[in-house]
């Protein structure tokens, strides 16, 4: 079983990425950690003196996906955080809609201690991909630079 992880795809002008996991919660966790990675390449330098906890709620896993992963960039464009460890608790069903619940560590983007990364205009639902399957689950999607 391949260890959760994501890698950077041929795109002609954005930035498509694939993320993977054994489960939903890992591989949301991974395209968090794609767009941290594009926005400050080295997350190693980044401590974690700040904590946040995100908890959304959307109609459909892409729409959580999207409403996810455009949270950090209001969080960074607003707050200038940027995180290096993330991790998705939960992603819960309920009748009508899916709820994430996420923690989030990090500080505050400091261009003397941090590598400018690629400025991340928006998360796009263009290419976006959920495929789960019996023991992995696999996300493509596209971030608009």
């Amino acid at each position: 079983m391949k260890e959760p992880g994501f890698e950077f795809l041929e795109h002609t002008a954005d930035i498509k990425i694939r993320c993977w996991g054994t489960r939903l919660e890992q591989a949301f966790t991974q395209a968090a950690y794609a767009l941290m990675t594009v926005i400050t390449p080295q997350l190693d330098k980044v401590s974690q003196n700040t904590t946040k906890h995100i908890t959304l709620e959307a109609e459909d896993k892409e729409a959580l996906l999207f409403d996810f992963l455009s949270e950090f960039l209001f969080i960074f464009d607003v707050e200038k955080l940027v995180f290096s460890f993330i991790e998705v608790e939960s992603i819960k069903k309920t009748r009508e809609s899916f709820i994430i619940d996420a923690q989030l560590r990090g500080e505050e983007f400091n261009k003397e201690v941090h590598e400018v990364g690629t400025e991340v205009k928006a998360i796009t639902y263009s290419y976006m991909k959920i495929e789960e399957k019996d023991d992995e689950v696999i996300i493509e999607l596209v971030l608009d630079i």
